[in-house]
């Protein structure tokens, strides 16, 4: 059952304009050294950052993460990992570890892209488990 559906995109261009400072902050806040690793070892890292920052928004999105809780190391938590064979993976941790689990996620599916300057990142996040009913149409009953 899907619990949750996320979807952001990420212009390859401010993600390198944002790379290129010489402090490296940002990639070192929001990026985790799996992550760094993977980008640079690409023929051009910036769009492979860019669809990780996007998976991340993506992930919180679904997650219905509260973005006036969420800091910079929360991104850190979002970890997108790469099969040998190519998937991509979400790999959560810390307090995106606990909210997941409280929404009952058993998984999480990801799908990159990246084209014309743009990445894009769609998430789906799966339960086995079925949620507690809630009366949808009590209320409209009420009056008779």
């Amino acid at each position: 059952m899907i619990v949750g559906i996320g979807m952001d995109i990420c212009d390859v261009r401010r993600m390198a304009r944002e790379l290129s400072s010489p402090d490296r902050g940002f990639r070192d806040a929001v990026f985790t050294p799996g992550e760094v690793t993977y980008c640079e070892s690409r023929r051009y890292p910036a769009q492979h950052y860019a669809a990780r920052f996007a998976a991340k928004e993506a992930v919180f999105k679904a997650l219905g993460a509260p973005k006036d809780r969420m800091d910079t190391g929360s991104f850190r938590e979002v970890e997108v990992t790469v099969d040998e064979d190519g998937p991509r993976h979400v790999a959560l941790s810390g307090r995106l570890a606990v909210l997941a689990a409280s929404r009952a996620v058993d998984g999480i599916h990801l799908s990159l892209t990246h084209d014309c300057g743009q990445a894009i990142a769609n998430v789906v996040l799966e339960s086995d488990r079925r949620p507690a009913a809630r009366p949808v149409l009590e209320a409209c009953h009420a009056d008779g």
